[in-house]
């Protein structure tokens, strides 16, 4: 007797996961190539973490040969133990099929669950990311503060007013005054952990950025992603092997598409100075350079052997992420 189970299950979940309505399974077929039909049949999933309701599906019949997609694959995450999740965990998820008390086949999946301040990596999350861009922060209004005061000692419209003016040069002004703003904080660099791109790494928000003076680059560019978008204004962030900086658009637009996995679609919209792309890291320099230094240093890395993707989060946001 042989019956297979086929599933595609997420090999990390989060607290982001169960927010953002990502599905922990994306795929379940149950194949009979034995000659025998059966009846009456139950297929059961279940953890052996409380992080999932488990879930039961009732099969009719399945006649030799039969192969059955399930279609209902709805399983309901929980949230509170999302949430409470400090560090990686490593879960199983089970599914038996059982004819009464007989169990007729059985798959395991493992899961790493996240903690809620861990992004997954590119490789399992890479959308997700977005989810990490917080602009509601609280200490995001402090650097904006910080911009508009550095607009109005040099002379300029001190309000932070998005794309209001319809002018490719204030938007230009807006996201050098956050640069200048950052800068002031004097965050300190902290090494991300090898291979963060694909892996993924624990973020620091911009309160604890702020308030431990410490951040890495996938930091930064969250930092200054959740103040270009509280300032009005479009983000992305790129990353590249083993690096992570950000760009903002400079008019109200976006990529057609959340992910842009091509170098040269951003390369082409900052020669078109539709956008502009800075390193952030920067930042952090004892004697930060100035804003021009930071959008060379930044165009210079869209290279098409290192460019991994950009994250477009109006787009993000308009999917609801």
């Amino acid at each position: 007797m042989t019956i297979i189970i086929e599933a595609t299950i997420s090999a990390k979940i989060g607290f982001a996961s169960h927010q953002n309505a990502v599905p922990l399974l994306r795929d379940l077929t149950v194949i009979n190539q034995d000659l025998e039909s059966r009846a009456d049949l139950t297929l059961q999933l279940a953890a052996d973490l409380p992080f999932l309701e488990p879930k039961t599906w009732r099969l009719d019949h399945l006649g030799p040969g039969d192969m059955l997609r399930i279609s209902d694959r709805d399983v309901k995450l929980s949230p509170a133990f999302l949430h409470d999740v400090t560090e990686s965990l490593v879960a199983s998820v089970s599914i038996r099929l059982l004819q009464g008390e007989a169990e007729l086949a059985t798959a395991s999946y493992p899961v790493e669950l996240l903690p809620k301040n861990q992004w997954g990596g590119a490789g399992s999350m890479s959308s997700l990311l977005a989810a990490f861009v917080m602009p509601n922060d609280p200490a995001v209004d402090r650097v904006l503060k910080g911009a508009s005061t550095v607009l109005r000692r040099a002379g300029k419209k001190d309000a932070i007013d998005g794309y209001e003016s319809r002018s490719r040069t204030r938007s230009w002004e807006l996201v050098s005054s956050i640069w200048s703003a950052v800068c002031g904080l004097k965050l300190s660099y902290a090494l991300p952990p090898a291979s963060f791109e694909d892996a993924g790494q624990k973020i620091r928000t911009p309160s604890i950025a702020l308030s431990g003076g410490v951040a890495t680059c996938l930091d930064t560019a969250l930092l200054f992603a959740a103040a270009i978008e509280q300032a009005g204004m479009n983000p992305l962030v790129i990353l590249t092997k083993g690096h992570a900086f950000v760009g903002a658009w400079l008019q109200p637009q976006e990529f057609a598409s959340l992910l842009t996995d091509e170098a040269a679609s951003v390369r082409k919209r900052v020669e078109l100075k539709e956008l502009v792309v800075f390193e952030t890291t920067l930042a952090t320099s004892a004697h930060a350079p100035g804003f021009s230094a930071a959008v060379e240093h930044g165009a210079r890395q869209l290279t098409d052997d290192d460019f991994i993707m950009a994250i477009d989060i109006r787009r993000a946001r308009m999917q609801r992420i």
